[in-house]
């Protein structure tokens, strides 16, 4: 937990995102691994207010396929633009 939670605290503290979407596995947990999550993550994200109040973790609504759904839409996307 505590490495994923360093990971996301990160991102947010990079990006100021409106929405952490986890994936994979990960999403198969739900809300067993959020809350503690997110309470991991709240403490170390500084410095942008507004991330720090407003950026919601949750799973993505693709669940363990996100990823490849994403990789094929983007080489259809790539294709689309040679062909």
């Amino acid at each position: 937990m505590h490495y994923l939670a360093v990971g996301v605290a990160n991102m947010i503290n990079i990006f100021f995102p409106e929405v952490v979407g986890l994936s994979g596995g990960v999403a198969n947990q739900g809300e067993n691994l959020l809350k503690p999550l997110r309470a991991a993550v709240e403490p170390m994200v500084f410095g942008h207010e507004f991330a720090k109040k407003h950026t919601c973790i949750t799973t993505c609504t693709l669940g363990y396929r996100a990823g490849v759904i994403g990789a094929a839409l983007l080489a259809k996307g790539q294709a689309a633009q040679q062909g």
